[in-house]
């Protein structure tokens, strides 16, 4: 799960233009989704009450005319005279969904009806007669004139009668799916279709499986089959996306607009916090460990033999092929809390690292390493100290702890001193900016003074500044310390900083920080 943050984190850093517009692209493309898909649910939803007041006006249909067949077959013996025609318009008149009634002959031929009276000649025709499960014989698609108007009539038996049902309440089944069916003991009998041939083959073969309602996606789009317990009809409809868009009017484009809307303020919300989670203080605390670590060493000379004595640990914090240097990496350790991570990190690492490469030295050899001021604590920092020390097995290493001037305080002066009594050098780094008193410095007790290099370079031009450095030295044989010059960057300066009293000095002009094993190699030419 770290992995996963940090690498994410690391991506955000290095392109967050393509995270800022992978990540509207990926908005815009899940909203769309959602738009469509609430439309597609919102026009499936239209299908199914569709497919619902069409299964209810057809069972409607069925027990309406089930109930008058029953009731003519059973108690009226009628034929076609005038009397019992008008009998039979009475029936009419309380049926919603028969429109006529007729007589059928021994041959099933229509001898008389409600609309056409006695007919000279019986009708017969030749359409097939659908049985369904329960029983109901429909004929359908039948050729009928009504009210001056041609109809595809749906015809119900059960001789001597037959019952001719309204072509408004068919027509309006058949028109609430793309195809209808009845089921009847040979299969599936197709009432109507409105796909092409190859489609309704495939919707004939899902339907005669079917039992219950179905719902299922296909392609860009879905198919839903409505079929219900003890009724003989299943009716099917496919709607493809382009089928949606188009006959739900500006519903999805509406919610298109929406999405590419909220997709243009999801991005500008999304930009400046994807700017501050680039800031290396959101990945430091991945990278504070010994493996993201990149350590240079800077010898220290005694500026009288020009003699390496010691050197300074600097640190720089490697991610990937980017190397950060201290002015990126100290405010984001800063910022997160982590110094003391660092400073143990570094501690280790520099150790071992020495103890590995640096050859044997005649005498003692100084590390000076930098410390946080909340990384002073005694009691967890001698441990680490000791333990590394011990492991390194080098008894010429001496430790010396550094801390700015800037961040002495008496707290800090008395955890520095339990540093002090248990054998480590203690320095104050950029002495002279100003920030400590006297008094201050001599309460901790140094054992040396590292003169600023604001100091060293003005000396050369003997200003009033670089006038001062005699000062310093005269404080650091007060309080029994020595000085070190940092960042000298001419011969001559050294020679000026030797001749001043000055015991120490490090910078470009003696040699510049390396690695270690460059730096071993460049000390082992002093042994």
């Amino acid at each position: 799960m770290h992995k996963a943050r940090y690498w994410l984190l690391l991506k955000i850093a290095e392109r967050p233009k393509v995270f800022i517009y992978g990540a509207g692209i990926l908005t815009a493309v899940s909203l769309a989704l959602v738009a469509v898909i609430i439309t597609a649910w919102l026009d499936k939803n239209q299908v199914a009450q569709r497919h619902g007041d069409a299964m209810r006006i057809f069972q409607a249909i069925s027990a309406e005319s089930s109930e008058l067949l029953d009731h003519l077959t059973t108690h009226d013996k009628l034929d076609c005279s005038d009397e019992d025609l008008l009998h039979l318009n009475t029936h009419l008149l309380l049926a919603r969904y028969i429109r006529e009634i007729g007589l059928l002959d021994a041959d099933r031929r229509l001898i008389c009806s409600t609309a056409l009276g006695r007919l000279a000649i019986p009708i017969k025709g030749d359409y097939p007669v659908h049985v369904s499960r329960t029983g109901l014989e429909l004929l359908n698609g039948v050729p009928l004139t009504m009210a001056d108007k041609m109809f595809a009539a749906v015809i119900i038996q059960r001789p001597p009668f037959n019952v001719v049902i309204s072509p408004y309440a068919t027509g309006g089944i058949y028109a609430s799916a793309d195809a209808a069916w009845l089921r009847t003991a040979d299969g599936l009998a197709l009432l109507s279709a409105a796909v092409d041939p190859e489609t309704l083959a495939g919707m004939h073969e899902r339907a005669g499986r079917l039992e219950h309602s179905d719902f299922e996606l296909r392609g860009l789009g879905y198919e839903l089959s409505t079929a219900t317990p003890g009724l003989d009809m299943v009716l099917q409809t496919q709607r493809s996306l382009v089928t949606i868009a188009r006959q739900n009017g500006m519903l999805l484009p509406a919610l298109l607009a929406a999405s590419l809307l909220i997709t243009a303020l999801a991005v500008g919300t999304i930009a400046p916090y994807v700017t501050k989670l680039r800031d290396l203080r959101n990945r430091i605390g991945f990278l504070c460990n010994e493996a993201h670590l990149s350590l240079v060493y800077q010898p220290v000379f005694d500026l009288k033999t020009l003699r390496p004595v010691g050197c300074e640990v600097l640190a720089r914090m490697k991610e990937g092929k980017q190397l950060w240097m201290p002015d990126k990496m100290i405010p984001a350790i800063l910022g997160a809390g982590l110094e003391y991570r660092l400073d143990h990190a570094v501690t280790r690492k520099a150790i071992r690292e020495l103890a590995a490469y640096l050859p044997a030295w005649d005498g003692r050899f100084s590390v000076a390493l930098n410390y946080f001021p909340e990384s002073v604590r005694p009691d967890e920092l001698i441990p680490v100290l000791t333990n590394a020390l011990r492991a390194a097995g080098r008894p010429d290493l001496e430790i010396c702890i550094e801390i700015t001037e800037h961040s002495l305080s008496s707290q800090l002066i008395s955890e520095v001193r339990r540093l002090k009594e248990q054998g480590f050098l203690i320095a104050v780094d950029d002495f002279g900016t100003g920030y400590s008193n006297l008094q201050s410095v001599t309460k901790l007790s140094p054992d040396l003074l590292k003169i600023d290099r604001s100091f060293i370079y003005e000396l050369e031009d003997a200003t009033v500044r670089s006038n001062l450095i005699p000062e310093i030295i005269n404080i650091a044989r007060a309080i029994d310390a020595q000085t070190v010059a940092e960042g000298i960057e001419t011969a001559e300066q050294a020679r000026l900083l030797a001749a001043a009293g000055v015991c120490y000095g490090q910078g470009y002009a003696l040699a510049r920080p390396m690695e270690v094993a460059q730096f071993a190699a460049f000390i082992a030419k002093f042994r």
